[in-house]
């Protein structure tokens, strides 16, 4: 007999067909995105982080989930994985070259597998997945201005546990998501991009300094010295501002 907590939480639950869904799913998404959008300080890290949290909380039947990021060079990265599981499988993948998240990155958008034991289509994850106790997946392509930026990775440990609610929720979730992880990068861009302008200048500085120049002077020594190496010119920088430092640091010799 279910107990009155399992009562209560099986009333609460809204089938897609009542009327009552749009207005549910609507409150639900409105917390989400609240959570997601409203956080302009946070790290892109930080926002991978409540994006896994969130999707576990508002979408239907998920119990765990992660997020798999398209890097430079089209390498994928399993990151804030919700469990040591969720982790394994999400790099399982990338050893493969092939996966149902990888799928939902670069082909079809959205990826369903209702039952692991049963699917033919990748038999060595779906063999590590059921090893795991997971046994339902569903990856929803996080879109980019350009291309694809990654996928979110949902699970659950009952074959069959994604429902049509599962779906719709899942697909406005991970727009949200997106949304959310494109804002997060590019205030990390213009942080590294004012980092990076702050060290150039004192690099600048340093080569006045030291040589008697103009500052127009000292950038063209900073772009010709970056061109010959064929090292960044922000790396460049930086290693100068460094052995700077370590000069005014180093202590002065006897009589001096």
């Amino acid at each position: 007999m279910a107990s009155t907590t399992e009562r209560e939480e099986h009333e609460d639950q809204v089938h897609p067909d009542d009327e009552r869904f749009g207005a549910a799913l609507a409150r639900a998404l409105d917390e989400a995105a609240r959570n997601l959008l409203d956080r302009g300080d946070e790290t892109v890290e930080r926002t991978l982080t409540l994006i896994v949290q969130g999707a576990i909380h508002t979408i239907p039947h998920v119990e765990h989930a992660g997020v798999s990021l398209v890097e430079r060079g089209g390498q994928v990265e399993a990151c804030s994985p919700s469990s040591d599981a969720v982790r394994d499988l999400d790099e399982l993948q990338n050893e493969l070259r092939e996966g149902p998240c990888l799928d939902a990155i670069w082909q079809e958008h959205r990826t369903l597998v209702e039952d692991m034991a049963q699917t033919q289509r990748w038999p060595r994850y779906a063999r590590a997945a059921t090893e795991r106790g997971i046994s339902s997946l569903m990856a929803f392509q996080l879109f980019a201005t350009h291309g694809s930026a990654g996928a979110l990775n949902l699970y659950a440990s009952s074959p069959h546990a994604f429902d049509e609610a599962s779906a719709d929720v899942g697909a406005l979730f991970a727009s949200q998501a997106a949304l959310a992880l494109h804002g997060a990068k590019r205030i990390q861009g213009l942080t590294v991009a004012l980092d990076s302008r702050d060290v150039i200048g004192q690099a600048k500085g340093v080569l006045v300094e030291r040589f008697g120049v103009g500052p127009e002077q000292a950038f063209s020594m900073l772009v010709e010295s970056s061109q010959q190496t064929n090292i960044k010119l922000v790396e460049v920088a930086t290693w100068l501002v460094g052995e700077a430092q370590k000069r005014r640091d180093r202590p002065a010799a006897p009589g001096r």
